[in-house]
């Protein structure tokens, strides 16, 4: 029966009026006696049954029949609030999206897995079902998680986990148990973004209760995930998420921030179909970009691309003012060393950085011997 300890933190969720904790709270114990003392489980059941928030309850499966309920959004005490939205194919003109070597093989395994799931199965094992990403903002986990759906010809659902911690915490265990059973209902990628919102380790003194619940509930979600779907975890910080939610992923897979080589083929691939108007300066596109997110080298390449269009007699100045700071900011000294730098990191010609950067082509000259 119940522990002192365990009586407490049952008055406590009583007394608070959290309901839906405490059915989720005689929920696990009824699994836990449910052996032992078979009797007053079945008690404890037929109480949760029949009590008016049974709909919501942790005890029945909800049923779905293939429709969403929470596209519209989920009743939470009378607020709107929506929690699952289904999202469209890429659109990426028929390309690939930008994936390093890495990535890309642990995409085409599960790609093959789903394949030949029927002589997977025959040997007593399963396709893969999770994921988690991990990598800084703007590395491609999100649109990799859409591209992997459309490749699979499965639907892909986002979860709102905003919507989950909503400001009714008491309710947060219902609301990610009800989501992620619709998901397993049937076939389809279920995209949870940001998971360190919901699954930070249960050490961290500094969480409530409900959260170190919520962890318990992806560990238990992720180990039954059925292999006709597939769920994919994003995280920005892995060292936050609990490194036993971590173990039950069947794939943990790092999106790096691109290399020399990859800033290139990122800016690119950004030209589109702009990449001869640009071609003389992919080198300095490429090497002042490095460090950058492919959204942040997305972002610089498409602003470039528009200026061509609405000023295209300042299209290449533009590109200069992008890349370099304003010489008039500089002292004699930097603009010698940023004219050097246009000329042998960025391959301009000496006549264009000495024009640039305010210096004569003889400085520049002299600058580069003496280095």
């Amino acid at each position: 029966m119940l522990s002192s300890t365990e009586f407490v933190a049952l008055s406590k969720l009583a007394l608070s009026g959290r309901e839906s904790d405490v059915r989720l709270y005689l929920a696990k114990q009824i699994r836990r006696i449910r052996k032992e003392d078979p009797k007053t489980s079945e008690k404890l059941e037929s109480l949760l049954k029949e009590s008016q928030s049974q709909t919501r309850g942790v005890m029945r499966r909800p049923s779905f029949n293939g429709e969403n309920p929470f596209e519209a959004g989920d009743d939470i005490s009378n607020n709107r609030i929506p929690l699952l939205k289904q999202s469209g194919l890429v659109s990426n003109d028929g390309r690939d999206p930008l994936l390093n070597k890495n990535v890309r093989d642990v995409f085409e395994q599960v790609i093959k897995e789903r394949a030949k799931s029927k002589e997977i199965e025959k040997l007593g094992l399963k396709p893969s079902s999770s994921i988690v990403f991990e990598g800084p903002p703007g590395v491609g986990k999100t649109i990799s998680a859409a591209w992997l759906a459309e490749r699979l010809n499965l639907p892909l659902y986002t979860l709102d986990l905003t919507a989950v911690m909503s400001s009714y915490l008491g309710k947060s265990g219902n609301n990610l148990r009800n989501v992620l059973e619709y998901a397993k209902s049937h076939p389809c990628v279920l995209f949870l973004d940001e998971i360190d919102a919901i699954a930070k380790k249960r050490s961290d003194e500094s969480d409530v209760g409900e959260l170190k619940r919520l962890v318990t509930i992806m560990l238990q979600e992720i180990e039954e995930w059925p292999s006709h779907g597939l769920l994919i975890a994003a995280t920005n910080h892995p060292e936050l998420v609990d490194p036993a939610l971590w173990r039950r992923f069947d794939f943990v897979v790092k999106f790096p921030l691109p290399s020399l080589q990859q800033t290139r083929e990122a800016v690119e691939y950004f030209l589109g179909s702009d990449i001869d108007e640009f071609k003389e300066f992919i080198d300095v596109l490429s090497k002042s970009l490095k460090g950058g997110s492919y959204s942040d080298i997305k972002k610089e390449v498409v602003s470039l691309r528009k200026k061509r269009i609405l000023e295209p007699e300042t299209a290449s100045d533009s590109l200069l003012e992008l890349l370099i700071p304003d010489k008039e900011s500089l002292d004699k000294n930097e603009r010698i060393e940023w004219a050097v730098k246009l000329v042998e990191d960025f391959g301009l010609p000496q006549v264009r950085a000495a024009r640039r950067m305010g210096v004569s082509r003889d400085t520049i000259r002299k600058r580069r011997n003496r280095a």
